[in-house]
This record gives structure tokens, C-alpha cells and sequence, in this order.
């Protein structure tokens, strides 16, 4: 039974010692800017129209994320956008998680191929620790 305990215990600390998750800069970067940015960022775009998310900048789409009510024609008092700590009540994550059915509207980016599954567990990644902005 010792020997047991010890292996469950080296088990969690291999786990607990993953890499750190990403930062809002490196999800802005490498996804939100490459993936969302196309309709997310001027005014006569889809986005922006119907959405009503404007990520012109990454203090823009961090102002209009975290904590903010779902907006728009189809999502529009339907959850909050990020919500830190829990990616699964988060309708940003619902929408781009390859794994979940969107909780309103489409599957983002609309109308493209999904996003890679690096890209979808990153942004869940950074939800889940928080969503701090850095």
C-alpha cells in the first residue's frame, strides 16, 4: 500500500508540473489576431456588426471580453464572454472549442476552418488560470 501512495503521489506532482499556461499577449497574438481579428476589428465588419466584439486591440478584445455579457443578435443576453476560471461557462471557449457545441450563434471563426487544437486548448488554458491580463 505504501508503494502505491508513493507512485499516485509522484503521478500528481508529474502533473502539476506541466508548463505554465499561456498568457492573454500569446493567445492575442498567436490566435485572436490570425483567427478573430479578420471580422473582430473594424466596424463594418461581421464581428463587430453582429457580435458587437470589437479586438482592434489587445486591450480592446480584453476589455470587451472578460466579464462581459454575451452580446449581439444571437448571443446577446446569453452568458458572459470569458468568464476566469472556468472555460466551460465561458462563451468565447464554447464557441471555438472543438470538442463543444456553440452555446449561441456559430461556431467561430465563422464560415472557416476551425481552430487548430492548440489554438482552442490555449485559450482554455488561459480561462481556466484565470484570464489575467499581462
Amino acid at each position: 500500500m505504501r508503494s502505491l501512495g508513493i507512485l499516485l503521489a509522484s503521478a500528481a506532482l508529474a502533473c502539476s508540473s506541466s508548463s505554465p499556461p499561456p498568457t492573454f499577449t500569446t493567445v492575442y497574438t498567436t490566435t485572436i489576431t490570425n483567427k478573430c481579428s479578420p471580422c473582430h476589428t473594424t466596424a463594418t465588419g461581421d464581428g463587430v456588426m453582429f457580435g458587437k466584439l470589437d479586438m482592434t486591440t489587445q486591450a480592446n478584445a480584453y476589455a470587451n471580453l472578460v466579464n462581459q455579457p454575451a452580446a449581439g443578435v444571437a448571443c446577446g443576453g446569453k452568458g458572459t464572454r470569458v468568464v476566469p476560471g472556468d472555460a466551460n461557462q465561458s462563451v468565447m471557449y464554447l464557441k471555438v472549442s472543438l470538442d463543444d457545441a456553440a452555446p449561441c450563434g456559430n461556431k467561430m471563426p465563422d464560415n472557416l476552418p476551425p481552430l487548430a487544437a492548440d489554438e482552442a486548448e490555449g485559450i482554455e488554458a488561459w480561462i481556466n488560470a484565470g484570464a489575467k491580463n499581462d
